[in-house]
């Protein structure tokens, strides 16, 4: 295996491991870039009311992304994202917002319902279908 062949397959693995977050992870890193753009800042107590989720459980999951390398912050700080963690973040939230778009404006469900189910199908569709939606979206 050459050197690149080599540190492709490491860096797919990596993010193969960061990617494996699950639904609710996920769901935070996205209120958190939202918070961001809406606030310019992401605190915990904000991300705790946006979900409807307690203090605690907003604490544990920034613990679990602070270990995956996703997440930065002071003790009781504000919260930023890492450089990959903002990448992920971003990558969610286009997939939702595509998804969502896609689902309004070619198939005409209702925005609300289309915004809801967005956010479970963001979850669970492979690369490939996402790819074909966001190519058939143009």
């Amino acid at each position: 295996m050459s050197i690149i062949e080599r540190l492709w397959y490491h860096t797919a693995r990596v993010w193969g491991e960061i990617m494996d977050l699950g639904e609710s992870l996920e769901d935070y890193l996205e209120t958190m870039l939202i918070l961001e753009e809406r606030h310019g800042k992401i605190r915990s107590v904000d991300v705790a009311n946006e979900m409807a989720v307690s203090k605690p459980s907003v604490n544990k999951a920034m613990k679990i992304l602070k270990e995956k390398g996703l997440l930065l912050q002071e003790s009781y700080g504000d919260i930023h994202f890492t450089d990959s963690g903002k990448q992920l973040a971003d990558k969610i939230y286009h997939r939702h917002k595509t998804i969502s778009s896609f689902l309004c404006n070619v198939l005409g469900v209702d925005a609300e319902v289309a915004d809801e189910e967005a956010c479970h199908i963001e979850h669970v569709i492979s690369e490939d279908t996402f790819q074909k939606i966001a190519n058939f979206k143009k």
